[in-house]
């Protein structure tokens, strides 16, 4: 890869960590006074112990800390209250399992995640590999709800699931009490489905409130320029190939899966797209009669690029991207012939198997519909399976998109 276009994509990386905005919200502090304040919005995925805060666009950027705040929401997200609760951190880590049944609690100060309000609360707490959820009916204690693996006979994995039992004890709704508890998973959706039940239940007008979410799943249509050039080898002689360089169009669709934190800035995707490249080329080897040689390569090709991309709000509207991605390339029939003469030696045709290789790409999108992107490749060799062959497939794109849903 071209080493200033390296640098460049990390330089607008390390850029990018300063463009998470500042929203309105507000945080609570230990005397009980409410202060409207713009908070850095960074969706936590991990429980914070902190966060940033202005009081205006102008003046500068202050923390609040766990010690001093006992309760902080950016409006249109999440609710964050701390709380002083009993944690049990045993592993689920199959190699440092406990043989312990019973949670092994250590009392702790945390920022607590609201996932549902109301009569029945439900609070999540995630650090690292560990999740824990919390419970409180009306203003009551909060309470972690219980769940562990756990090592029986010191090779078979058994599961504390007294969680179903504190649920099944403390919801007093009927509808909610018809559920098989024993067959609820300690998970986020049915833990939420179920909060949100409870509350229902409770009261004919609850309504749980909804945090701002953009869609998950894109998917979108991309015509491309390809600017390619290629060469090959041939280790007796030496034969050296040039097939130059030209300009042809591809098509890709593109699957876009926007990962569930940070506000939509990281996405996992995945291009299928179609390119060739096709040349004939005819040398003089100025050393034999005849002194023609042709060479024609025919490269066609369907490229299935799986990657992250990271985008870089500027505005609602308006965004840079940058993404890494690893190419796998399933050539269609595709060959590469030389001939000299009927009886030559140096006559032959080549199935094109290819390398894979990376590509890096930055661009922009705009009202989340239209994109542009510049990509370029690593370069490939097209003759994998030849030990007396060596080539060079070279790429670079202009790619637009659109999209689709």
């Amino acid at each position: 890869m071209n080493t200033k276009l390296l640098f460049a994509l990390l330089f607008v990386c390390g850029w990018s960590a300063a463009q998470i905005k500042f929203e309105n919200g507000y945080y609570i502090n230990d005397a009980g006074e409410k202060a409207e304040v713009l908070i850095k919005n960074v969706d936590w995925d991990l429980n914070p112990t902190s966060f940033q805060y202005k009081n205006s666009e102008s003046e500068e950027v202050k923390t609040g800390d766990i010690k001093d705040v006992k309760e902080f929401k950016v409006y249109n997200g999440a609710r964050f209250v701390r709380a002083d609760v009993k944690l049990d951190r045993s592993s689920s880590v199959l190699s440092s399992l406990s043989t312990q049944r019973a949670p092994e609690f250590v009392e702790e100060t945390l920022f607590l995640k609201e996932m549902v309000d109301g009569n029945a609360r439900l609070y999540k707490y995630r650090e690292g590999n560990l999740t824990r959820y919390f419970f409180q009916l009306n203003s009551g204690e909060i309470t972690q709800l219980i769940y562990k693996a756990f090592l029986i006979d010191h090779n078979k994995v058994a599961y504390n699931n007294d969680f179903q039992m504190q649920l099944e004890e403390n919801f007093i709704c009927a509808s909610v009490n018809e559920r098989k508890f024993k067959n609820i998973r300690y998970g986020e959706k049915e833990l939420v489905d179920l909060f949100v039940a409870q509350n229902r239940c409770l009261d004919p007008d609850y309504q749980q409130p909804e945090q701002k979410r953009s869609d998950r799943f894109n998917v979108n249509i991309r015509p491309r320029v390809n600017f390619s050039s290629s060469n090959l080898t041939r280790a007796d002689g030496p034969i050296h190939t040039d097939f130059g360089s030209q300009t042809n169009f591809g098509l890709g669709i593109e699957f876009e899966y926007f990962l569930p934190f940070n506000n939509n800035k990281w996405a996992v995707i995945a291009e299928p797209n179609y390119r060739y490249f096709r040349n004939t080329v005819n040398q003089d080897l100025n050393y034999s009669v005849p002194a023609n040689l042709e060479t024609s390569v025919d490269y066609r090709s369907i490229e299935i690029l799986f990657g992250i991309r990271y985008y870089i709000h500027l505005s609602d509207n308006s965004k840079f991207f940058i993404n890494g991605q690893y190419v796998a390339d399933v050539p269609m029939n595709s060959k590469i012939e030389i001939y000299r003469n009927p009886t030559s030696l140096l006559n032959n045709n080549l199935d094109v198997a290819s390398d894979p290789a990376l590509a890096f790409g930055l661009g922009y999108n705009y009202l989340n519909k239209f994109a542009a992107e510049f990509r370029i490749f690593t370069n490939r060799g097209i003759t994998a399976d030849y030990i007396s062959f060596t080539s060079e497939y070279k790429s670079m794109s202009i790619i637009l998109s659109y999209n689709l849903f």
